[in-house]
Parts: C-alpha cells; structure tokens; sequence
C-alpha cells in the first residue's frame, strides 16, 4: 500500500517542478497567479496518475491468473491512462488557454 502512494506523491512532486519551470508565463495578479496554480496542480496530478497506473500494469502483469494475456491488460491500462490522465490534462490545457497572457494584461494597462 505505501509503494502506490509514494509513487503518486514522487510523481507530483516532479510534476509540479517541472511545470512550475518550463510553463510559459501567464499574466500576473490574482487571476493570472490563480491560474498558474491550478494548471500546475492539474498537470501534476494527471503525471501522478499516469505514474500510479504504470505501477498497477506492472503489479498486474507480474500476478497474472487464469486466460488473460498480457496484451490485454497493458491495453486496458493504457486506455485507463487516456481516459484518467488525459481528462485531467485536457482541463489543464483549457484553463490555461483561457488564462490571461503578460500580452493581455500590457493592453488593459495602456487602456
């Protein structure tokens, strides 16, 4: 039980870093600052879950029992992947798209 949650908190925690350093710079203030957050904690979790259910495959794999082939199980953990992970990837990207960029927040100062 300790080994998934350590995956899943190592994973985050790399997640988190490596979002915080290569995502490209929102608008600053409260709303821009709010966004960055959420993107990051979102793209963290979705890596953490990534994380976890390659952790599941392999456990999988290693305890096989009765006429499921090892195909089946990495495709049906691959499709777990997508639908987990990916959902929350894809809400990342929108609330970041929808997020102020420093070119948004330049014009309403000047305005």
């Amino acid at each position: 039980m300790a080994v998934p949650v350590l995956i899943f908190l190592v994973c985050f925690a790399v997640g988190t870093v490596a979002t915080a350093r290569w995502l490209p710079v929102l608008a600053p203030g409260k709303i821009g600052g709010l966004a960055f957050f959420v993107v990051t904690g979102m793209l963290a979790a979705a890596l953490s879950l990534v994380g976890v259910r390659i952790y599941a495959i392999i456990n999988q794999l290693n305890h096989i029992e009765g006429h499921v082939e090892q195909s089946e199980i990495i495709a049906v953990g691959i499709r777990d992947i997508l639908w987990q992970a990916g959902t929350i990837f894809g809400l990342a990207c929108v609330i970041y798209l929808l997020a102020p960029s420093p070119e948004d927040a330049d014009e309403d100062q000047t305005a």
